[in-house]
């Protein structure tokens, strides 16, 4: 009798709570799930945020400065490994990469974003100063690349002559800091330097003194066979070499880059990258030439600014480009 009385078109309570999950997916999960994974591809292959933690980068940088990076510029590419940031847990690594057809290459002057090369979970932004075949010294604490001064020579410190200074140029905000120019790797660089990097793999050192032989940087590849010929063939494969044999060899090769003052030249596929704080910047230098493959993305314009001393914004340098 009760049954009598249910009303026609009544839906069974099952089939009424299959309706409200539909309708919460359609209006809410959908929607959500749509726009966090475009944000995720856009991240990925077009733009991405970062915050600047040190002051390497000084003056044009500032610590507290939120700026966008250009990911398809130089050819972005999909994850190599999949992080939660927070918590710093990789869930996936080595995964296979496919990368996007680059716009253009890094250029000399570009302000780039990219892998650390000692630590691939860090990123950090540096000045791409020279590419591949460049000369790069560092004397007095100047900068020249393939022979001409990239330092603003009136505006360091105390160690330049007059004679350097007309021959200077200004360069894109180049900060010197004499308090910090004590630092070792900020103050001479040529290849004898280079070739002294902490961590450099015999590898890298061989490909660093044929990029120099290459370069015309005065080095004699007759009188260096004898030295670098086995390295090439312990690098190959086709030799082996004890530690002290290979510390023998290399030490020739220093010796022969000091004696005729052999500036750096970049290795193929790779760019110089410097710190435009130049006195107080842990770059190249330091590591050594960046793989092109670490570049991640050209940062383009600052879009927040935050002085944590102050505990104000920056208001004047949002909008930013950077240059």
């Amino acid at each position: 009798m009760f049954g009598r009385n249910r009303q026609r078109g009544a839906q069974p309570r099952g089939t009424v709570k299959v309706g409200i999950r539909r309708r919460l997916w359609a209006d809410y999960v959908k929607p959500i799930g749509t726009a966090v994974l475009v944000a995720l591809v856009i991240r990925q292959f077009v733009i991405q945020a970062f915050r600047i933690p040190s002051p390497s980068m000084v003056n044009t940088l500032l610590v507290g400065d939120f700026l966008f990076v250009n990911k398809y510029l130089y050819g972005a590419k999909t994850p190599e490994r999949i992080r939660i940031p927070l918590v710093n847990w990789t869930l996936a690594d080595d995964l296979p990469v496919l990368k996007l057809p680059a716009l253009r290459p890094p250029r000399r002057g570009d302000i780039i974003v990219f892998e650390f090369p000692k630590d691939r979970t860090q990123d950090y932004i540096k000045r791409c100063v020279a590419v591949a075949g460049d000369r790069v010294e560092v004397r007095q604490g100047l900068l020249r690349v393939n022979g001409e001064l990239y330092e603003d020579a009136l505006d360091h410190p105390g160690r330049v002559t007059q004679t350097q200074a007309a021959g200077a140029r200004k360069p894109p905000h180049t900060l010197h800091d004499a308090a910090a120019g004590g630092r070792a790797f900020g103050r001479e660089y040529g290849l004898a330097e280079a070739l002294r990097t902490e961590g450099l793999t015999p590898r890298q050192f061989v490909e660093m003194v044929e990029a120099a032989v290459a370069g015309g940087t005065g080095l004699d590849a007759a009188a260096l066979s004898g030295d670098l010929d086995p390295l090439r063939a312990h690098v190959d494969g086709r030799a082996s070499l004890t530690v002290m044999d290979m510390s023998r060899h290399m030490g020739a090769v220093r010796a022969a880059a000091t004696a005729v003052d052999a500036p750096f030249v970049v290795p193929s596929g790779t760019i110089f990258m410097m710190g435009d704080n130049r006195d107080n910047s842990y770059d190249s230098r330091g590591w050594g030439p960046l793989d092109v493959e670490l570049v991640k993305g050209k940062a383009i314009f600052i879009y927040w600014s935050w002085d944590a001393q102050r505990f104000l914004p920056r208001l004047t340098r949002i909008g930013d480009l950077i240059r």
